[in-house]
């Protein structure tokens, strides 16, 4: 396998950690993943300010005014009515054409006394909405988080192996010079020499390819503000459970995405009585006071109060309330099974990413063996060669197989990475590691 093979077929483990699946999983040994690049949170907290993170704010500020509203409809109403125009007349009760500034005036308070239960449904459903926004902006956080640990991962994992295919070009350009010395001597041919020159300009290409991968991978860190030169916080700051059982159950309790969904279902169930409460009657109470003066004749200046007790009661209404309340429990349906699907998601995110980081630990130990096994076999074809049992090619070949065991090595160590940068982004804690806080409902919903 070439080593852009290799290097694409890694970027492609790290983007399936992502994925979910079901299956039973088997815990193992994780190995220590030494030489991670890690640092502090500081060039990562620009995140907070970044325009999908302010947006998804400002959708759960706007959510909160909703509580507003729907209380308002529990709550009296008041207002005042004015008017003035002018009044013209004939008639025998005039003796002439006579016109004035006629007035009018009006306080009304009406005090709804019983809804049938909407009222309290609505501020039900809103309070719901509001926690299920506030939830999505936890979830875009993380989601922030989780998508610029994956693009730092992706672009440490290819400097790791441009460094790498570097070091087998210095072994290969070392070679060279040997060979060359050789010829000198008659011990050796151009045919060996061109062989080199063909593997440094492979080498070349490769490393303008993983060059490529580390520009496209930096495109998510530079949305987020961030530089990709910036070093990975260590996960294990978080001190996640080890248990996997224990990590589902931190994560059903604290994903924003299981926690929203749980939010919709509520706002759904608080409409269903909403939906209900239409069937039932409404009282309401009026007062009101008004008075007025026109000048012309006959008319004089007037103050009426008026109190009242309003009762309304649906008989009738086409089916338009009854295909309203079907409707409502539809949706109730669907939200419970939508919140059921997160969790089940979740719970399958968990299990993928706690079976992969063993993979991959194991991976990794063996990628170690096999990394000291190519640089055994290599200085051994170097004193086979000095004797003449060895051609360069094989020489060319041992410096291909330590560095391919070197990118392996390299692939399964951020691989392990990767895996716990999953887990800690379903458990909702990934964005404690990147200074990104999750947000806070001070508004008062009680």
């Amino acid at each position: 396998m070439s080593y852009y093979g290799t290097t694409v077929a890694v970027l492609s483990a790290c983007l399936a950690v992502a994925g979910c699946a079901n299956g039973s999983v088997r815990q193992a040994p994780i190995a220590q993943t030494d030489k991670v690049v890690t640092g502090s949170v500081g060039g990562l907290t620009s995140i907070n300010t970044n325009p999908e993170i302010l947006a998804a704010d400002a959708r759960r500020d706007a959510a909160r005014e909703d509580i507003a509203r729907a209380r308002a409809t529990m709550l009296p109403n008041v207002g005042i009515e004015a008017s003035a125009g002018v009044a013209t007349g004939y008639g025998d009760d005039f003796d002439t054409r006579t016109t004035g500034n006629a007035y009018s005036y009006a306080l009304r308070a009406d005090f709804p006394l019983f809804q049938g239960g909407r009222g309290q449904a609505a501020v039900a459903a809103a309070k719901a909405e509001y926690r299920a926004s506030g939830e999505v902006a936890n979830d875009r956080r993380v989601s922030a988080a989780y998508e610029l640990a994956l693009s730092l991962i992706e672009v440490h994992r290819q400097k790791g192996a441009v460094e790498i295919l570097g070091r087998q070009a210095a072994l290969l350009t070392k070679l060279k010079r040997g060979i060359e010395t050789e010829m000198k001597a008659g011990a050796a041919s151009r045919v060996d020499v061109d062989d080199v020159e063909r593997q440094l300009s492979r080498l070349s290409v490769e490393r303008e390819r993983a060059r490529l991968l580390i520009a496209q991978a930096s495109r998510t860190a530079l949305r987020l503000g961030v530089s990709p030169e910036t070093k990975l916080p260590a996960v294990a700051k978080l001190y996640l459970p080890s248990d996997e059982q224990d990590l589902i159950e931190l994560a059903v309790n604290n994903n924003p995405r299981v926690r929203e969904r749980a939010a919709r279902a509520d706002a759904a169930k608080a409409r269903v009585s909403g939906a209900k409460g239409d069937l039932l009657p409404t009282v309401s109470a009026g007062l009101s006071i008004g008075g007025g003066q026109d000048t012309l004749p006959g008319v004089d200046r007037n103050v009426v109060g008026r109190g009242e007790v309003r009762f309304s009661m649906p008989i009738y209404t086409g089916g338009r309330v009854s295909a309203t309340i079907r409707q409502r429990n539809d949706e109730n349906r669907a939200a419970v099974f939508e919140a059921d699907a997160a969790r089940i998601g979740v719970t399958a995110a968990i299990r993928t990413a706690f079976d992969r980081r063993a993979v991959a630990g194991r991976m990794f130990s063996l990628a170690q063996a096999e990394r000291r096994n190519a640089a055994s076999g290599l200085e051994g074809v170097r004193a086979e060669r000095k004797v003449g049992e060895r051609s360069t090619f094989d020489e060319i070949r041992a410096i291909a197989d330590l560095a391919n065991s070197e990118i392996n090595l390299n692939g399964a160590r951020f691989d392990v990475i990767a895996a716990d940068y999953t887990l800690a982004a379903e458990t909702g804690l990934i964005g404690e590691l990147f200074g990104v806080p999750l947000v806070q409902q001070t508004a008062t919903t009680d």
